[in-house]
């Protein structure tokens, strides 16, 4: 008898919950749907649709990217305090709000995700948040389309214009930051000795700018929306985007390093390298963890003249671009071999310059 007076109550309360819950998981919307948007979530949201298979490809590519498996959202105010300006970059959280102009008020932040860089519940579509053309530090405009999203974050922090200067001090942290790549395919934004033209490099003038290449159908880990070009385990180069009906190659090309280009680049940025860490301007520094090393800024090194500081920023610029030129061939060669010139000791009457005004 308890337990039938028990089984009455349960029921009665699961009819309660149930009647009055308003919630519905059905395929219909309550309002005509704004132009160009699904007629209802399942049109989409289904493992059978094409829609669907292709939402499923997206995620399964892009849990093989850097943004999807990358620990850098942990750039955040509740990291410290000063992370708080690297947020707007590194979480979903922190873009959604520099972009929507809405402060993000909560305590919580997570990895870079679909919907930071679609907003589908919005607009109805999977086009990029981002369409607007984007300005770059030293005021030139970038705009190649969907390849916008990518750039809002994808460029440099500083102007070189007013960034390096004479009687400047260094620290580990010093100079463009690690997201170049539209300043470099614009030919922009790097300390300019005599004799470096700029321009934009015909990669950056494709349709779509930087998706062209990066999301390029590939093999393994690379090209849709796992954005990675090449898949080192594999030897696995993703040349698809570079020799497609209207790619400059035209299906010629098999591997990145097209006339050279990257070996010569490398070779120079070592040779500048040394020349920098021999002048006291590049240091190596261990990682938090111990288990790795690499050159840094100088902490704390009293810099005389702006060629000097310019040498070293375009060091970094080429370096963090990590595409060892082939985003923009031409620039890449000029900054490095203008930089190693002037850092290299010049033979006069007394003897080897020694550097000192570095």
């Amino acid at each position: 008898m308890k337990y039938a007076i028990l089984t009455l109550a349960f029921a009665a309360l699961l009819l309660l919950v149930v009647g009055g819950c308003e919630r519905k998981i059905v395929n219909e919307v309550s309002s005509e749907p704004p132009p160009g948007q699904t007629a209802a979530c399942f049109t989409c949201h289904n493992d059978s649709s094409p829609t669907g298979q292709e939402i499923l490809q997206a995620q399964q590519s892009y849990s093989m990217s850097k943004h999807g498996t990358g620990d850098t959202w942990n750039r955040n105010r509740n990291y410290e305090s000063f992370y708080r300006v690297c947020e707007d970059c590194h979480t979903n959280e922190g873009f959604v709000a520099r972009m929507t102009g809405v402060p993000y008020e909560g305590e919580n932040f997570s990895r870079i995700t679909c919907f930071t860089c679609h907003k589908p519940h919005s607009t109805g579509s999977l086009q990029p948040r981002v369409a607007s053309a984007v300005t770059l530090e030293d005021g030139t405009v970038f705009d190649r389309g969907n390849a916008n999203t990518c750039a809002s974050c994808h460029h440099a922090r500083e102007n070189v214009n007013t960034f390096v200067a004479d009687d400047d001090t260094l620290s580990n942290h010093w100079g463009p930051h690690h997201s170049v790549q539209a300043d470099m395919l614009m030919g922009t934004d790097a300390y300019e000795f005599s004799g470096v033209s700029g321009g934009p490099s015909p990669h950056g003038s494709a349709a779509d700018g930087c998706l062209h290449c990066h999301m390029a159908p590939g093999l393994y880990s690379t090209g849709f929306h796992a954005f990675n070009m090449a898949d080192e385990a594999e030897e696995y180069e993703n040349t698809n985007g570079c020799n497609t009906t209207n790619g400059c190659h035209a299906g010629s090309l098999d591997s990145f390093d097209h006339d050279s280009v990257q070996v010569d680049v490398e070779a120079k940025l070592e040779e500048l390298a040394g020349l920098l860490n021999d002048a006291g301007l590049l240091e190596w520094v261990v990682n938090d963890a111990g288990t790795d090393s690499s050159l840094e800024p100088t902490e704390d090194r009293a810099v005389a003249t702006a060629d000097s500081a310019g040498a070293l920023y375009n060091y970094l610029f080429v370096h963090e671009d990590r595409s060892m030129g082939i985003h923009n061939p031409d620039y890449a060669m000029d900054l490095l071999d203008a930089s190693i010139e002037f850092m290299t000791p010049k033979k006069s009457a007394t003897g080897l310059d020694p550097l000192a005004a570095h």
